[in-house]
């Protein structure tokens, strides 16, 4: 039983970036599974299986259109005493406050879909504020730990993004992530594929060429359909047939398969057997002492 061929795999996604042009509302893809199970594919590769998952989510931005926020309007969090639920409504408080419709904003929202489904309702979302300078989100934490449909590689899912609100003119954020995973797949087996080429030939008493050279050629059958012995020549030198020359009796066949020769009179007429392999791809002249006649020929290679 073949064995699988197991790999590991890592990438990054495509940076998606938003700026002015990025139209409120409307969904981008930015993660697409199906997509980079394929991109690491194997072109020989049957039975495959891809296993990824999400390493890394980041948002970088840069805002400079929005209202900015007075130091003092910033939630005050006691980090040692207060619980996490008290810090929590703070920052809700301040978030009703400092939105996208108050101007101080713009939100960036994940969605899912899976297969050819729509796009789902958002599954995280963050505002993005005028700093002043660089921002930096994490998405991956904690925003979609909780969400195994975007850290793991179900190839029928895709992840998108969306904003609500409008970035000015020099605003921009760029999203950023990687993944990681193995591949798993069984490799074909090789397989060679044959031309044939046949015809027939009138040979007289003067050097004939029957088959020109091919270096690719596996096999080969004659026959000598005439009334009179036909010689072999693998090069047009001299211009009688010589008796010490591989021959074909009258209504004989030769068979090369490889680097094997058969007669179908059991005889080898001059033929040096361990020589099959380099009489095979050269040249092919044949002669006749007497009486002209048809030779038949078959090759494939």
């Amino acid at each position: 039983m073949r064995e699988g061929v197991k790999r590991e795999i890592c990438g990054h996604i495509r940076p998606l970036r938003l700026n002015k042009d990025t139209v409120p509302g409307e969904i981008m893809t930015l993660i697409n599974w199906a997509a980079i199970a394929q991109f690491h594919q194997p072109q020989n590769s049957i039975d495959y299986v891809f296993k990824g998952q999400l390493e890394y989510l980041q948002c970088d931005y840069y805002i400079t259109s929005l209202s900015k926020i007075n130091s003092e309007n910033l939630p005050k969090v006691n980090e040692l005493r207060e619980t996490n639920l008290q810090k929590q409504t703070k920052y809700f408080d301040f978030k009703r406050k400092f939105n996208v419709k108050s101007k101080h904003a713009v939100e960036l929202m994940i969605h899912t879909k899976w297969g050819s489904e729509d796009w789902g309702m958002p599954k995280a979302g963050e505002f993005l504020y005028n700093l002043g300078q660089y921002g930096y989100l994490n998405l991956f934490d904690p925003y979609l730990l909780r969400n195994a449909e975007i850290l793991y590689s179900d190839i029928r899912y895709q992840v998108g993004v969306s904003i609500d609100g409008v970035l000015g003119d020099f605003d921009i954020a760029e999203i950023n992530g990687g993944y990681s995973g193995t591949i798993t797949y069984f490799e074909t087996e090789p397989t060679e594929s044959l031309s044939e080429n046949a015809g027939s030939i009138i040979v007289e008493n003067t050097p004939t060429l029957v088959l020109g050279s091919r270096p690719t050629r596996k096999m080969l059958y004659l026959c000598n359909e005439a009334n009179s012995r036909v010689y072999f020549r693998f090069s047009n030198t001299g211009s009688a047939a010589s008796v010490n020359a591989p021959f074909l009796e009258p209504r004989e066949s030769l068979s090369v398969d490889f680097e094997k020769a058969f007669w179908s009179g059991g005889g080898n007429h001059h033929w040096i057997k361990t020589a099959t392999k380099y009489y095979l791809p050269q040249r092919l002249y044949c002669i006749r002492d007497k009486s002209a006649g048809r030779v038949t020929f078959q090759e494939f290679y």
